[in-house]
């Protein structure tokens, strides 16, 4: 791989990763969920924040040309 294209990736998953750490915080934060439901130790409650999050976050670092989604569905096989 090119490093011009490593940095890229490096990069958008340095932003990816704020932007996720960012909404699961604030989804946490939002009452929406009774947080002593949840033991610590299990991860569950942290596990459900960042998935709700990473679901969120994902469309707004996908591609928008038709060729380049289709591109990610083929990567999806490898």
């Amino acid at each position: 791989m090119k490093a011009e294209h490593e940095t890229k990736i490096n990069e958008l998953v340095l932003t990816l990763a704020s932007s996720i750490k960012v909404k699961a915080m604030a989804l946490g934060s939002s009452g929406a969920i009774d947080q002593d439901n949840y033991n610590v130790d299990e991860y569950v409650l942290a596990k459900i924040l960042v998935t709700a999050a990473i679901n969120d976050q994902k469309d707004a670092f996908a591609p928008f040309r038709d060729k380049d989604k289709k591109t990610v569905k083929n990567l999806a096989y490898f």
